[in-house]
C-alpha cells in the first residue's frame, strides 16, 4: 500500500515551510527518499496489490511513440538521427543514435522546470547546484531507475468524451480541459482514484498530429500552444488531494498552453513543488481502444527511464499491462 500521510495537509497549508515557494511541499517525504517525491507512493506492497487486481489477460500495450515521430521536431528541439555502422569484414552492424530526450514521449525529471521567480527546483535545488560540475546528479532520474516506475494507471479519455459530446478541439491552440470535465469522465468511466495512481490524460493530440500534412507539420513544429489540463486553484487542489504518483498526457505539456490561469501554472507546482513527474507525448490511442473494449480504464503500468547521471528527461520505455 502507499505510505500513509496522516493527515495530508490541505493545499491551503502549503508551502509546508515558511519562505518556500508557493504551494510547495518540501519536507513531505521526510524519513523516506525525499528525492523521489511522489514516486514514494509506489511501494512494493502497492505494486503487488496492483498486479493482483489489474492484470487479467497479460496483453501488453506500448506507450512510447517512435523517437522520430515528430518531424520536424517540436519546439525547436534537435531531431532524431541514426548512423548504422557496417563493421566489415565481419557481417555485423552497430548503430549510433542522437536525440533530444524531450523530442518524443518523455518523462520530465525534477531538474527540468523550476519556480521561475524563486529560481528553485525541487527541494530547493538551484541552477548552480545542477551545473556545479559536469553531469551532477541533483534531481536527476537515477533514483527512479533503481526500481523503475510501476503501479496502477488510470486513463481519462477526453478525446473520446469530446467526440461524443461534439466538442470541437483544435489541438494546436489553447484548449483547456477543466477539472470538472475530468471528474465527469472519471465518473462515467467508473474510475475510483487511489493514492499512488498514475494519471493519464488523452487529449487526441497525437492522433491529430498523425493526420497532418507535411506542410502543416512544419507549421505546428513552431507552435507553442496546445490542448491540455486547464489551470486553476480547483484543478491544483484536486491533483493534490488525489495523491498521484505521476501524471502524463499525449500533448506536449500535460497542461494547456498558454495557461488559463498563470497563478496556477502546474509545471513548477508539480515538478519543483511536489516532486511529481510529468509525462508528455505518450502514445495513448491503442490504450484507449483497449480500455473501451473491456469497459475498464485502469491497468498495470510500468516504465524504465534511461539510466545515466544528470538526466533532465527520458523516454519512458512504458508499457500498460491489462
Amino acid at each position: 500500500m502507499p505510505p500513509k500521510l496522516n493527515p495530508l495537509p490541505p493545499l491551503s497549508q502549503l508551502p509546508l515551510n515558511e519562505g518556500d515557494p508557493p504551494h510547495s511541499a518540501w519536507g513531505l517525504w521526510e524519513g523516506q527518499d525525499s528525492s523521489l517525491g511522489s514516486l514514494n507512493y509506489l511501494t512494493d506492497e502497492l505494486v503487488l496489490k496492483t498486479l493482483r487486481e489489474e492484470v487479467r489477460t497479460g496483453a501488453r500495450i506500448g506507450l512510447d511513440l517512435p523517437l522520430d515521430f515528430f518531424n520536424p521536431p517540436l519546439l525547436g528541439r534537435a531531431g532524431f538521427e541514426q548512423k548504422v555502422i557496417d563493421k566489415a569484414p565481419l557481417v555485423v552492424n552497430d548503430d549510433i543514435i542522437t536525440f533530444n530526450t524531450q523530442g518524443s514521449s518523455q518523462w520530465d525529471s525534477l531538474r527540468h522546470f523550476a519556480y521561475q521567480k524563486d529560481q528553485k527546483f525541487y527541494n530547493g535545488a538551484t541552477q548552480q547546484d545542477i551545473h556545479a560540475a559536469p553531469r551532477t546528479s541533483v534531481n536527476d532520474l537515477q533514483g527512479w531507475t533503481e526500481k523503475g516506475l510501476a503501479g496502477r494507471g488510470v486513463l481519462i479519455d477526453y478525446a473520446a468524451y469530446a467526440a461524443r459530446e461534439k466538442i470541437a478541439i483544435d489541438h494546436f491552440s489553447p484548449h483547456g480541459i477543466t477539472v470538472d470535465v475530468v471528474k465527469a469522465i472519471a465518473d462515467e468511466s467508473k474510475i475510483e482514484f487511489q493514492p499512488g495512481d498514475v494519471l493519464f490524460l488523452r487529449t487526441g493530440y497525437v492522433d491529430a498530429y498523425r493526420q497532418l500534412s507535411k506542410d502543416r507539420r512544419v507549421e505546428v513544429a513552431g507552435v507553442r500552444e496546445w490542448c491540455g489540463l486547464a489551470q486553476s486553484r480547483e484543478t491544483t487542489e484536486w491533483l493534490w488531494e488525489r495523491q498521484f504518483a505521476a501524471v502524463a498526457c499525449d500533448s506536449p505539456g500535460f497542461e494547456v498552453r498558454p495557461p488559463t490561469d498563470k497563478a496556477w501554472h502546474l509545471h513548477p507546482i508539480l515538478l519543483a513543488g511536489w516532486g511529481t513527474p510529468i509525462g508528455e507525448l505518450f502514445a495513448l490511442d491503442a490504450l484507449a481502444d483497449a480500455c473501451r473494449a473491456r469497459g475498464k480504464f485502469s491497468f498495470f503500468f510500468t516504465s524504465a527511464p534511461l539510466n545515466y547521471s544528470g538526466a533532465v528527461a527520458s523516454p519512458p520505455n512504458a508499457v500498460a499491462i491489462i
